[in-house]
């Protein structure tokens, strides 16, 4: 997704910007503030928030130079050994991460860690066989997740088993980010990290921020603009992690029934109060596609999206059309609008 910069923005209020390599993408801040000082603080802040999330939830080392292992990483290196305490933050993204888990029927699984090992997603990429992609399914199934309330433990019942948090952890680290912007007391700022876009307030005009909808097969390009205020706008694309083998596509949005990638859509993009669950649902949506996935978010209140076909057609959520704007580039065209 891309910021489209608007007109008309106060002359009190500063312009404070920064951007950062975290999270495997590139995180750019934008903060409107009276006092440029006050802006740069509040920056540092946040992209601590990102610092501190990645650590938490990353499958991998970080590259800090720690020899300590984050939440997930300890995790997984328990699996079918013992429960592991893990922090606030932690159990509470897999707290939400099973609620969406068994809301979706399991199109949602971040059990799916293995399925992302064998396929490379994080090393060396490369398409397994039919066999090998069997034999790992055994280790994914979010029932096979153990989580504790009380003493705020997470336990993986089989050897081998691994969290990915990949779909969510960006978007739980951007909520954080927000509430740490608010919380020193800037009202105007738009957080991207890579597909994870919250507008916090509006512009310094008082007009809602516009969030470009990515071409998918253009990464200079768009289908569409999005005016939103305090509200996350998140998207999934088979163009952000792929490779190619034998003029085939594979991305790393798999299907954790049949362990492949999922091939019903080329992107989905959600609308919506938290980052986290627009994450987490922008996911689930691709994996059912454009029918399935819109009876399933037209269930969950108040949340909005956009599917994108291979064949360039665009299906919306009926009330996200008072404020989509389409650009009509490059043959993309809206088939059904539900209005």
């Amino acid at each position: 997704m891309i910021f489209v910069p608007g007109c008309g923005q106060s002359s009190v209020l500063q312009e404070v910007i920064d951007e950062r390599f975290m999270m495997d993408t590139l995180v750019k801040i934008t903060v409107l503030c009276e006092d440029k000082q006050q802006g740069k603080a509040a920056l540092e802040a946040a992209f601590a928030e990102f610092e501190r999330i990645s650590i938490l939830t990353s499958r991998f080392p970080q590259g800090n130079g720690s020899s300590a292992l984050g939440d997930v990483m300890l995790a997984n290196k328990n699996s079918g050994l013992k429960p592991v305490k893990v922090s606030n933050d932690t159990f509470a993204i897999l707290e939400r991460c099973h609620y969406y888990e068994q809301l979706s029927g399991g199109a949602f699984d971040v059990s799916v860690g293995p399925v992302m090992e064998l396929w490379g997603f994080g090393g060396s990429q490369r398409v397994p066989t039919d066999a090998e992609i069997k034999q790992t399914l055994d280790l994914v199934g979010y029932q096979k997740i153990l989580l504790e309330p009380q003493q705020k433990t997470v336990y993986l019942t089989k050897r081998g088993m691994g969290i990915d948090l990949g779909s969510v952890a960006k978007g739980y680290a951007t909520d954080q980010a927000a509430a740490v912007l608010k919380k020193m007391g800037i009202k105007h700022a738009l957080i991207n990290a890579g597909g994870n876009i919250y507008a916090l307030g509006s512009k310094a005009d008082g007009s809602p921020w516009r969030v470009g909808i990515q071409d998918p097969r253009n990464q200079q390009g768009l289908v569409a603009i999005v005016s939103v205020k305090d509200a996350a706008v998140v998207t999934s694309g088979d163009y952000q992690r792929y490779f190619q083998e034998a003029g085939v596509r594979y991305h790393h949005i798999m299907n954790p029934a049949t362990g492949k990638p999922a091939r019903e859509v080329m992107q989905t993009t959600v609308i919506g109060a938290s980052a986290t669950d627009a994450d987490i649902l922008s996911t689930i949506l691709f994996v059912l596609g454009p029918k399935q996935g819109m009876d399933f978010v037209q269930g969950v209140q108040d949340t909005q999206a956009i599917f994108i076909t291979p064949d360039k057609q665009i299906t919306i959520t009926n009330q996200l059309t008072k404020q989509l704007e389409f650009t009509g580039a490059d043959g993309y065209r809206v088939i059904h609008d539900n209005s």
